[in-house]
């Protein structure tokens, strides 16, 4: 598992928090956060979760962010929220202080009586604040409301502060760009694999599951060096007969060029995580996936990749072969340390925004001719604007009500924004995806999804703006076919890149 710090960065340059202030350099941090929750069902052991939160911090001690929650041990493997989430740090000496929060978001497993998916963890504590780390032990209480969790527990977090050029209004005219000439090489791939059980694999309900299954999702690598690099990987069932599982994956990878130029690379890969859902036999969750395969450089920024590996539970029964194809774009960002940018290369702003929102689905159709209750989603989204008003766009949608507990999405798309209407007015958003959704019983038969919406967007200024958006989701292979709502609030910042 990579250190905490270069995690850090990954998730916040692509996943791009704004800054709310002009100070050179905002901080960020990431929390990692070890708790055991115990769960309504009698004799059931305590289910062991891992938090990961990227955080903006302020000099007055708030921080606010989002992250989520994934099950390592157990007897509910698939367990995964996400979020957002806040608090405040008062200090109380050079380094002691007392540190309280809350967060609210969605997901889960249906195995595990969440209802209908809403999460919500408070917690208060002290820490112990350091340049480069701060600890905290704090009491939390983790519920959800419309499921029968209710369990209050002693927890460690982690937090490893860093800084970015990242501005969600004008630049400081006052930045220099030669005290931040070096720069971290970002990949974001998206990715196509399949997973081929083994002879030994076993369903949750018995007997033998060797039926394949076929995964979308996206990879983001952070780079350590010419060699090394971070990864995040993140997957969800596409098509096959477990729709509803989902894997989240961290870890570390080595490439070897392979010809002169550089443009062809060996590259192997280790990742640890969570996984689960779609009936299928993870134990806790924890997952172990290792790979070999060959990287393709395609101009300056693009990226394609293949790949063949393993996947094993190593509480159950679960293994797999994996082969998988990628393609993507590679980006590099202003840091305070890392590499030298290289002559003849410039610096420019792109333009990022994170939004979190709430959507609510009309009739979703269930498993078993259910009644199709409304189901109300928590969700994160990200852009990177691409030019003459297009974004390519990426969102996670997790259920927080409608007795859909564990249903959550995936998607990834193109969306299309117009200048200001009358000038002055809101902006018409167009926007198209695809992705995988399953569980909590809605009726996506493989998982594969296509969703469309068009709405307004209104600028509030200083990087803020108000997005309601309407549409419709459907699974072609399956049933899932309904109208949608979406309201968000979007925060669009600048990052500095190197061209």
């Amino acid at each position: 598992m990579p250190p905490p710090r270069l995690s850090a960065s990954l998730l916040a340059l692509l996943l791009g928090l704004p800054c709310f202030t002009q100070e050179p350099l905002p901080r960020f941090e990431t929390r990692w956060t070890a708790e055991a929750w115990q769960l309504p069902a009698q004799g059931e052991r305590k289910m062991g979760v891992l938090g990961l939160q990227v955080d903006r911090r302020w000099q007055s001690g708030a921080y606010a962010g989002f992250g989520g929650w994934g099950s390592l041990t157990g007897e509910r493997g698939g367990f995964i929220t996400m979020g957002i989430g806040g608090g405040w740090r008062l200090p109380l000496t050079e380094h002691l202080g007392v540190d309280a929060g809350i967060w609210v978001g969605g997901g889960g497993v249906g195995r595990a009586s969440v209802g209908g998916g809403l999460m919500v963890r408070g917690q208060a504590g002290l820490s112990w604040e350091t340049p480069n780390a701060t600890w905290n032990l704090a009491w939390s209480r983790v519920r959800f409301p419309n499921g029968a969790i209710d369990s209050s527990q002693l927890g460690l977090t982690a937090a490893f502060p860093f800084r970015l050029a990242v501005w969600s209004a004008q630049p400081p005219p006052s930045l220099a760009l030669p005290d931040l000439g070096h720069f971290r090489d970002v990949a974001i791939l998206l990715t196509s694999q399949r997973y081929q059980p083994t002879g030994s694999v076993q369903a949750l309900g018995g007997g033998p599951d060797r039926n394949p299954l076929d995964l979308g999702g996206m990879e983001v690598r952070l780079g350590l060096g010419t060699r090394a690099f971070v990864s995040l990987d993140a997957s969800a069932a596409a098509r096959g007969k477990a729709d509803g599982y989902m894997d989240m994956f961290l870890g570390l990878g080595c490439g070897l060029d392979l010809v002169d130029s550089g443009w062809l690379r060996g590259v192997a890969k280790v990742m640890a995580g969570a996984a689960g859902g779609g009936n299928l036999d993870v134990g806790g969750g924890a997952a172990i996936k290792a790979s070999l395969g060959l990287d393709a450089v395609l101009g300056r920024n693009g990226l394609v990749s293949v790949s063949a590996g393993y996947i094993t539970a190593p509480s159950a029964s679960f293994k797999a072969r994996v082969l998988q194809v990628q393609a993507g774009r590679r980006f590099s960002f202003a840091t305070p340390s890392g590499s030298t940018a290289p002559a003849g290369w410039t610096w420019s702003w792109t333009g990022w925004s994170f939004r979190p929102s709430f959507l609510r689905m009309a009739a979703p159709q269930r498993r078993g001719g259910a009644e199709a209750l409304p189901i109300e989603l928590v969700g994160l989204h990200f852009s990177y604007e691409l030019g003459s008003g297009f974004e390519s766009v990426g969102q996670g949608n997790f259920a927080t009500a409608g007795k859909a507990g564990g249903f959550a999405q995936g998607l990834l798309g193109l969306a299309w924004r117009s200048p200001a209407l009358l000038g002055t007015g809101p902006c018409l958003r167009l926007q198209t995806m695809v992705g995988e959704a399953g569980g909590g019983g809605v009726e996506t038969s493989g998982g594969f999804l296509l969703q469309s919406t068009a709405g307004l967007e209104q600028e509030l200024g200083g990087g803020w703006s108000l997005q309601a958006l309407g549409g419709r989701t459907r699974a072609p292979n399956g049933k899932l076919n309904t109208s949608l709502l979406e309201v968000g609030l979007a925060w669009r910042f600048k990052a500095l890149t190197l061209h």
